[in-house]
């Protein structure tokens, strides 16, 4: 996992950093209307208060459109966060400006001058970054030359910002004189710096890109735009509306670029839900599956994380006197560990079908994938071949997880077997087996790790014992109810947290051959 990912996880993980950013942006917005009424307009010019106005719808509409982000359905996406903490930079600056031209002059309040422009320097430094950020994610700028950017923009961040700072102590940029008056210095045009580097690398990163033209002019505009606005503005003392342009530059290339990004979404979760109608296909799912053998009942379920999953189960008849029953996990999450999934089952499935047992399964099985792996994907298989007849039950385990198995006057306990080298990992493994001799009344537990993994918002996994508690809640009952009493304490558990696992469940009961019925 990336620093970036890890980062945003974090971010993911608190709930609270988004509201207590919006919450702090709004009351910027409200603070910056009482300010501008509180503080004696009848003293600033007219080109401040067209500035203050300017400022202040700004910052309204950064409130504004941080709302919808941060309430909208793609509002735990990585670009999504990135464009949310632009807003919250572009609102500050303009928050800042406006406290600027509110000082301008008030000797008594020099300091607090030098402060707010002080901060009003950084605060662009960052954003140009942020932005930076923003569009790297957005137009999907993952080569090595965009890493290496990246690393030069942090490292040019230091030095850009540390400058900013020296200015309470050293006119650099600018100063603020006895009466309270801001001036620039002459070393005022060094501020851009940072910025020419960004730009620099923005249009070489553009050229190099895939992205369509129309992409990549709007994405110009954030450089366009503000130079226009120095253009027209310039020579007027009193007016520093550049971040209104660059907010006018952030929604525009947010719009066309949340607008590509939703057509390639549509797309995208069109082609998803048939591989999610594909792959539910493929697994067993109309219960009671065998509703005139009465010798045994059996139920299962698959709840993605995503969706599609890498899970699996799967059961069959050999035969008339054989149960095969496989329960699964594959390495990764998505499309790629659906597709392994799949191919997966049917090697399984085949080799199941021809008659052999669950050992020689797992071997033949894994030296079919091991020999065109290159993606080095595993999967993790408990399979089981039931005798009906008898009870027998001759498994074999590859890496999975331990069945839990109930007793006729006994609640659910685990039956810790021995594992085998998950299928996949390294040719020329293989596998033993062993047999479980089961009663009449007695039933069978087999799932995926996402049931005792599954993490509640304090990090704290669910984990085999609760497990256990729940399959004994219903240890009397069918096999559908005793999934249902597993993910109902699993919900009850993580109450509402994000689920990072798929959860896979099946539970076998078994009644005993069939009795003979004679004529009179």
């Amino acid at each position: 996992m990336s620093k970036n990912d890890e980062m945003l996880r974090r971010v993911r993980s608190n709930r609270m950093l988004l509201p207590s950013g919006f919450a702090v942006l709004s009351a910027m917005s409200l603070a910056s209307i009482w300010l501008a009424f509180f503080s004696g307009l009848a003293r600033l010019e007219t080109a401040w208060i067209f500035n203050l106005g300017a400022d202040i719808l700004g910052i309204s509409i950064c409130t504004v459109l941080f709302y919808g982000c941060m309430m909208g359905k793609d509002g735990k996406e990585e670009t999504t966060y990135l464009f949310i903490a632009l807003l919250f930079s572009n609102g500050f600056a303009l928050f800042l400006d406006e406290c600027a031209w509110l000082l301008q002059g008030v000797a008594s309040l020099r300091m607090w001058n030098t402060l707010v422009n002080v901060l009003f320097y950084a605060n662009g430094v960052i954003l140009l970054y942020q932005f930076w950020r923003y569009i790297r994610s957005a137009l999907e700028f993952h080569d090595r030359q965009a890493a290496r950017a990246t690393i030069i923009l942090q490292i040019a961040l230091i030095p850009a910002t540390l400058l900013c700072y020296v200015n309470f102590f050293a006119p650099v940029y600018f100063s603020v004189d006895a009466s309270g008056i801001y001036r620039r210095e002459a070393l005022y045009p060094l501020c851009y710096a940072y910025a020419l580097l960004s730009i620099g690398i923005l249009l070489v990163s553009l050229w190099r890109s895939n992205a369509s033209r129309h992409q990549k002019n709007v994405v110009i505009s954030f450089v366009t735009l503000p130079i226009l606005n120095a253009l027209l503005t310039y020579g007027t003392f009193g007016i520093s509306t550049q971040y209104v342009a660059t907010l006018i530059a952030i929604v525009l290339i947010y719009s066309v670029l949340f607008s590509d990004r939703s057509k390639s979404l549509a797309a995208t979760q069109t082609e998803l839900h048939m591989a999610t109608q594909i792959q539910e296909a493929m697994i067993p799912n109309v219960f009671p599956p065998y509703p005139d053998r009465m010798e045994f009942d059996i139920y299962a379920s698959m709840d993605p994380a995503k969706e599609v999953g890498g899970d699996f189960y799967d059961f069959f008849l050999i035969d008339e006197d054989h149960l095969g029953i496989i329960m699964a996990d594959v390495s990764g999450k998505g499309v790629p560990a659906a597709l392994f999934m799949m191919a997966s089952k049917i090697l399984i499935g085949n080799n199941a079908m021809a008659g052999k047992s669950p050992a020689q399964i797992l071997t033949d099985v894994n030296e079919a994938i091991c020999a065109n792996n290159r993606e080095e994907m595993f999967v993790t298989v408990w399979l089981g071949v039931l005798e009906i007849s008898t009870g027998k039950l001759t498994a074999a385990n590859a890496g999975h997880e331990y069945p839990a198995l109930k007793a006729v006057d006994g609640g659910f306990t685990l039956y810790k077997d021995k594992h085998g080298l998950v299928v996949g990992a390294m040719a020329g493994a293989k596998y033993r087996e062993y047999e479980l001799q089961l009663q009449p009344g007695e039933k069978l537990f087999v799932y995926t790790d996402g049931v005792p993994e599954a993490t509640a918002e304090d990090k704290t996994m669910f984990g085999t014992e609760r497990m256990l508690e729940a399959l004994n809640e219903a240890a009397d009952d069918t096999p559908e109810q005793v999934l249902k009493s597993v993910r109902r304490a699993v919900d009850a558990f993580v109450q509402g947290a994000e689920q990072f696992d798929d959860l896979t469940m099946l539970c076998l009961d078994y009644r005993g051959p069939a009795k003979e019925t004679t004529s009179a």
